[in-house]
């Protein structure tokens, strides 16, 4: 039998709504003023909404197996942040819209990719699909409260909006892990499931990220080069040791301490 999962102390999974203060004041480049960039956030940003209705389907396969009643309680928490941020990301995606980029095209190109995998993949890999991503995600949550540097670098309603997405992803970042675990899932499965997600959506994300790049008239300066080279450097340092941990055999999310971010978040006064 698989321990029964649980929260580190001070933790909770709060399924918060999220309200733009003033979305129309964030910039066509909100991130630093650099095109590259910020395409590459908008292209992660468009394939949220597909991606959350895929990873609480794929959480949902297995809900019904969930015995003990307080990780059911966690499930349903999940499942609402995971709504609630498809909601938030949508209205986001729409903002941009306004500046001219195909974002309809996009979307609809991200969700048949996610209804293809959600159609065609056995259910566990989906979960562990969703595990996986989950991983990544938590990572780069981690990476946006470690860096106040990169995080300078975000018009503040937008750093507003990610530092909420980012938050949400640490405290339920293990969810979907726990319960791939508790229905039978071990090493095997997630390092398969790993795979087949990189080859499954890594190609649509760079499809996608060129095509906005590609077909915005505003060309790339030299100091954007030069600022986008300094901030992959940077994630890189403190991101390459997180992801790598992924793959041991002995991983657990918590094991990445994220209880002082988590802290720092709920004393903010952008969740009062």
């Amino acid at each position: 039998m698989t321990a029964q999962p649980t929260l580190p102390k001070g933790i909770e999974i709060v399924p918060r709504k999220f309200s733009f203060r003033d979305l129309d004041s964030v910039p066509k480049y909100w991130f630093g003023g650099n095109k590259g960039i910020t395409h590459l956030e908008n292209t992660f940003s468009i394939l949220i909404p597909p991606g959350e209705r895929f990873f609480i389907q794929s959480v949902r396969n297995y809900a019904d197996r969930v015995e003990d009643p307080e990780f059911a309680k966690l499930v349903q928490a999940f499942i609402q942040q995971e709504g609630h941020h498809t909601r938030a990301h949508h209205d986001f995606n729409r903002h941009f819209a306004s500046h001219g980029i195909g974002v309809e095209r996009e979307e609809a190109y991200a969700a048949r990719v996610m209804e293809r995998a959600a159609r065609w993949l056995p259910k566990k890999i989906q979960l562990g699909i969703t595990v996986f991503f989950e991983h990544l995600t938590a990572t780069g949550a981690h990476m946006l409260f470690a860096a106040p540097e990169i995080a300078r670098e975000i018009h503040p309603e937008a750093l507003r909006f990610w530092r909420w997405h980012a938050a949400e992803e640490l405290e339920h970042k293990a969810v979907a892990f726990d319960l791939l675990r508790q229905v039978g899932g071990g090493y095997v499965t997630r390092m398969v499931s790993a795979l087949i997600g990189i080859l499954w959506f890594a190609p649509a994300f760079a499809i996608m990220a060129r095509r906005m790049i590609r077909e915005d008239p505003v060309p790339a300066t030299d100091e954007m080069r030069a600022q986008a080279k300094a901030i992959d450097a940077l994630a890189r340092k403190l991101q390459t040791p997180l992801l790598l941990a992924y793959f041991k055999p002995s991983f657990h999310p918590w094991q990445q301490r994220d209880e002082a971010f988590l802290a720092e978040f709920y004393a903010s006064p952008e969740i009062a």
